[in-house]
C-alpha cells in the first residue's frame, strides 16, 4: 500500500482499527523497498545512522540472539544482501563479518528484524507456539526487548488487550501453516506523541505540554513483513517504522473528525493500551476549531 500523499485518504481511514492480521502478499521485489512510503528520499539514511549509533551505544537494549537463531540469522544475512544486490540501485553495502549475522544485517536496511522460532504444543498437535529467538530492534513501540526473549506469541502480546480471545490462535495457525516462499504484509498504525523512533517503555509516555497543536501529535506506521526461512524453518518478522505529523492530513476534509470517531468507538481497554488520553484533548480541540 502506497501511503505517499499528503492528499490522499489517511491511513487509518484505508486502514480502520479493527483488531485482525490484515494480511496481504508482497512480492519479492517490494520486500524491503528502497523508497519510503511517505515521499522522504532522507528517512532512510537518517533511520540507518540511528541504527548504527544505537547498536554501537546500547546494543543490549536493541540486540539478543540465542545460539538457536544463529543458522536462521545467517539466512537473514544472506537474503537481504541477495535482496540489496537485486533490487535496489545502489550497491548492497558490506557487512561486517566481525557482528552476530542478524546485527550485520539490520545495519544494511531501515528495517528491524526478528526471528521466531516453533515450540511443540502438547495439547495441539497441528499447532505450534511462535518463541522469539534472535531480534535487532532498535525502533520498539513500546515493548523491552529483554522482557519479550524466548517468549512465545501470545506472551510477547500479553498486554495487549483482546489478543488472547481474537488472535492468539489465529496467529498461532498461520505461522504453523506458513509455506517457504510466500511473503506476508500489512500495516499497523498509533497515534503518539513523539516523533522518536527508540520508544521501548510505555510507562514513560508523556502527555502533551499545554497548548499543544496537531503538529504535536504523530502518527506512527509499521510495515510489516512475515516470511518463513527455507533451511531453519523459522519466521523472519521485519518492522520498517515511520514517523509523520498528524497535520500532514490537517487539510484533508473529514480525516480528523474521522480520527476521533475511531478513537471513540475503540474499547476502554484499547483506548488505554493505545495512550488515547494523552492526545486526544488537543485532537478534539483541533476538530471542534475548524468546524
Amino acid at each position: 500500500m502506497d501511503m505517499d500523499s499528503s492528499g490522499e485518504q489517511p491511513p487509518w481511514q484505508r486502514l480502520g482499527h479493527r483488531f485482525t492480521l490484515g494480511l496481504r502478499a508482497r512480492s519479492e521485489v517490494e520486500w524491503l523497498p528502497s523508497a519510503d512510503a511517505f515521499g522522504d528520499p532522507a528517512r532512510r539514511s537518517r533511520q540507518l545512522a540511528e541504527k548504527a549509533k544505537l547498536f554501537d551505544q546500547r546494543h543490549g537494549e536493541v540486540f539478543a540472539a540465542t545460539p538457536e537463531g544463529l543458522t536462521a540469522s545467517r539466512e537473514v544475512l544472506a537474503m537481504v544482501m541477495a535482496h540489496l544486490q537485486q533490487h535496489h540501485r545502489a550497491a548492497a553495502p558490506t557487512p561486517d563479518p566481525n557482528l552476530h549475522p542478524l546485527e550485520a544485517a539490520a545495519r544494511l536496511v531501515p528495517e528491524d528484524l526478528l526471528l521466531l522460532a516453533p515450540r511443540a504444543r502438547s495439547d495441539e498437535a497441528d499447532i505450534h507456539d511462535w518463541c522469539l529467538v534472535a531480534a535487532a530492534l532498535a525502533f520498539p513501540a513500546h515493548w523491552v526487548l529483554a522482557e519479550k526473549m524466548g517468549r512465545p506469541l501470545a506472551g510477547i502480546h500479553e498486554p495487549v488487550p483482546h489478543y488472547a480471545a481474537q488472535l492468539e490462535t489465529p496467529m498461532d495457525r498461520f505461522f504453523t501453516r506458513m509455506q517457504v516462499g510466500p511473503i506476508s504484509h500489512r500495516w499497523n498504525w498509533s497515534v503518539v506523541t513523539t516523533d522518536r523512533l527508540f520508544t521501548p517503555h510505555r510507562t514513560r509516555r508523556a502527555p502533551l505540554k499545554p497548548g499543544a497543536g496537531i503538529d504535536d501529535i504523530y502518527l506512527r506506521m509499521e510495515s510489516q513483513t512475515l516470511r518463513k526461512l527455507p533451511e531453519s524453518g523459522q519466521v523472519l518478522f521485519t518492522i520498517r517504522t515511520y514517523v509523520e505529523p498528524l497535520g500532514r492530513w490537517a487539510d484533508v476534509p473529514g480525516a480528523m473528525e474521522s480520527l476521533v470517531e475511531m478513537l471513540d468507538r475503540m474499547t476502554p481497554q484499547m483506548r488505554d493500551y493505545k495512550g488515547v488520553e494523552l492526545f486526544e484533548e488537543a485532537l478534539k480541540a483541533h476538530v471542534a476549531a475548524i468546524r
